[in-house]
């Protein structure tokens, strides 16, 4: 079985928990890799960017162009990132590219751009990908105030278009210190989204190492399903 990562929004902390868990994953004897449709905001190649993220948190031994195939400098939606970058992409594009993934790994960690509403080509959002790939959804949110409307809204859009929501984690936990509306904010995810909450990653800094990242997504591995 295979996993649909999405977020909230944008800069939640996705891609440090999907590196995170593929890494805890394949510390479990998993046959595990990443794939992400398009990246926008850095190059293929770019250390910062989130294809060589996924990678070295995963410890994956994939080049990154298979890790994703489509990368675009400018940090905008992807769609628009790519069409001013001259690429007039398709789903059938990224479903080209999913299957040539799938066929490496027994598993896959998929991981969108921002939410779920989020154009990545002309014909075809996050969500409706995520749809036409079938996979169960795996919502990361923030932690904090705020978080229960965002993401109430994400589980019911999801669910509208047939999505199976598995989960929330919540990200950036203890950012604030003691914070009243995050110590009450899984148990009305769940009342309100009606889906649970699987746990939560602490905030760790503005660049926390591989193995923060890996021993603090390493207990969330246990409710992942493969």
């Amino acid at each position: 079985m295979s996993w649909f990562i999405t977020a909230t929004d944008t800069g939640v902390g996705k891609t440090l928990i999907t590196g995170g868990l593929a890494y805890a994953l394949r510390q479990r004897r998993y046959d595990v890799g990443c794939w992400k449709p398009l990246q926008s905001g850095e190059l293929l190649h770019d250390p910062t960017g989130d294809a060589w993220r996924l990678k070295a948190l995963g410890d994956l031994p994939d080049p990154v162009e298979q890790i994703c195939c489509h990368a675009f400098f400018e940090p905008l939606a992807p769609r628009l990132a790519a069409e001013r970058a001259g690429a007039f992409l398709n789903r059938r594009d990224l479903l080209a590219h999913y299957a040539a993934a799938r066929k490496t790994h027994q598993h896959l960690l998929c991981e969108g751009a921002g939410g779920l509403a989020v154009p990545l080509t002309a014909d075809t959002t996050v969500a409706e990908l995520a749809a036409e790939l079938g996979l169960p959804l795996l919502i990361i949110a923030r932690a904090g105030l705020g978080t229960v409307n965002h993401t109430v809204l994400t589980v019911s859009y999801a669910q509208s278009l047939g999505l199976h929501v598995a989960g929330v984690i919540l990200s950036g936990a203890g950012r604030h210190g003691h914070d009243l509306a995050e110590a009450h904010n899984p148990a009305y995810i769940e009342e309100y989204a009606g889906v649970p909450v699987l746990g939560s990653v602490p905030w760790l800094g503005d660049a926390p190492t591989l193995e923060q990242v890996r021993a603090a997504t390493d207990p969330l591995a246990n409710y992942i399903t493969l």
